[in-house]
């Protein structure tokens, strides 16, 4: 049995349990969670992260704040979806790093290896936190998702681990949501109610526990403690924020498929899988024999890389009936290129943009500090929406400066945020979700979608690209107001 402190009403998890940890944005799930895994260093148990939205070196730093511990005595291993090759001195040994969310089979390849650290050198017993579950869903498909969560599950199974998934629940479906169920023993859900936060277990004891109130507190660093990078940029403003968007389809790579011959519901899975990221994918017939059905990733003349489409596919598919489904793999040289600087869609719905644009707020949240653009097209959908009502006025709370744009269509007015009104063309055809990171490239992120002739599909891009980040703030800044004059300037265009 696996202790777990005060924070569940339920006397343990048995070796080899997951939960799925759900509910809506900023409600502590990530902080409950942190510190269900501290708890097990009281025990003499390690603990392994996979984190899809938070850097390795921030993970460790929360871990150690719950622990009360310093951060290089715990027995920790995290698989880092996050930092870059300018971020990974965060790392630690027993730290593995994959470019990207996207890359689930390198992902999986890298946590069977911390997995396997942990238990060969500091213990059989151990705790597995996943940081989200949303967030992944970013980058892959349902299936794919629901394929690795199984896989995973089944590894903490045979290591006798326990592990505790955090998912947002506010955008997914039920059927989605039953799926996920299937794979895990139990599911904490968690919900606001009278200005504070409860929650209840499900499948761990023979009845649904009663809702309890729990702490909600942000288990993450002190903001205060991070050290501050500021970049700059002499690039010249962009004069609007479609112009933007034009600039990072222009700069996006091409993936092209030469002569090829092999089945076409593989072409296809390859083709789904790049157009989630904005990625182009072309056929180009030869006149030459060689090669033959091989994929290359370039920009214009330069090759960014090249493989065989049958591997790429093979690559992005997980197979939940092999015994060995990430261990006796290799991850495809392709994906790795696809590191996390920027994605697109041609047709992203309102439910992928919401999940982009909580990933974004999450991440600002827990920096506490900073300034942070979002855009709702019409100010009424921030107000006629208690969920979204609710997370600005937190994020206002946190510390950050929140600025909110839209048509001037109802009486918006938040404690703490700076509502930007107007009646430009670009308002409400526009949905963005910029925060600055308080001048720390690492911390940086943004979404930029345009709603296609008002038909709830947009086209768009989320990225964490620094230039991209500053570019946007800081046209949003010039033309609708400059946050340091407490004021509002309408923009001088339609």
């Amino acid at each position: 049995m696996y202790a777990l402190g005060d924070d569940l009403p339920v006397e343990g998890l048995e070796p080899g349990s997951t939960l799925l940890v759900v509910g809506p944005p900023m409600t502590g799930k990530r902080s409950l969670v942190t510190r269900l895994l501290a708890d097990g260093f009281d025990h003499g148990e390690a603990v392994a992260v996979l984190s899809t939205d938070t850097s390795a070196a921030d993970v460790r730093a929360s871990l150690s704040d719950a622990a009360g511990r310093p951060a290089n005595t715990l027995p920790v291993g995290v698989v880092d979806c996050v930092s870059d090759s300018h971020g990974a001195s965060g790392l630690a040994s027993l730290d593995g790093r994959v470019g990207s969310p996207a890359d689930l089979t390198g992902i999986g390849m890298e946590l069977t290896q911390v997995l396997e650290a942990l238990y060969t050198e500091y213990s059989t017993r151990i705790r597995f936190g996943l940081f989200s579950l949303t967030t992944m869903s970013l980058y892959a498909s349902p299936e794919q998702v629901v394929r690795f969560l199984h896989v995973v599950t089944n590894r903490i199974s045979e290591a006798d681990g326990v592990g505790f998934v955090v998912a947002h629940s506010d955008t997914m479906g039920p059927e989605h949501l039953q799926r996920l169920r299937s794979f895990v023993d139990g599911v904490v859900e968690v919900r606001e109610a009278d200005g504070g936060t409860e929650l209840r277990v499900l499948g761990v004891e023979p009845e649904p526990t009663p809702w309890t109130p729990f702490d909600r507190t942000d288990g993450s660093p002190d903001p205060s403690d991070r050290s501050q990078r500021v970049d700059s940029t002499d690039r010249p403003l962009p004069d609007s924020l479609r112009s933007v968007l034009d600039s990072v389809r222009a700069d996006s790579p091409t993936l092209t498929v030469c002569n090829y011959e092999g089945p076409p519901d593989a072409l296809e899975a390859v083709e789904r899988y790049f157009d989630r990221h904005g990625v182009t994918v072309r056929d180009a017939s030869l006149d030459v024999a060689e090669p033959r059905s091989i994929a290359l990733l370039h920009h214009g003349d330069d090759v960014l890389g090249s493989e065989s489409v049958a591997a790429l596919a093979a690559a992005i598919d997980i197979q939940t009936d092999e015994d060995d489904a990430f261990t006796e793999r290799q991850t495809s040289d392709l994906l790795a290129k696809l590191d996390r600087s920027v994605f697109g869609a041609a047709a992203a719905d309102k439910n992928l943009l919401v999940d982009v644009s909580h990933t974004i707020e999450l991440l600002a949240n827990r920096v506490g500090r900073g300034r942070l653009h979002a855009g709702f097209q019409y100010l009424s959908r921030l107000t006629g929406d208690p969920e979204s009502a609710r997370i600005y006025e937190r994020l206002a709370d946190s510390g950050l400066d929140v600025h909110v744009y839209g048509v001037d269509d109802t009486d918006a007015s938040l404690p703490g945020v700076t509502v930007h009104s107007g009646e430009a063309s670009e308002l409400s055809e526009s949905w963005f979700v910029v925060f600055d990171g308080d001048g720390d490239p690492q911390q940086q992120a943004a979404v930029l979608a345009v709603e296609r002739d008002g038909g709830g599909q947009y086209e768009g891009v989320w990225t964490y690209d620094s230039d991209f980040v500053r570019r946007t703030d800081a046209y949003l800044t010039e033309t609708y107001g400059d946050s340091s004059a407490g004021r509002e300037r309408q923009p001088a265009i339609d």
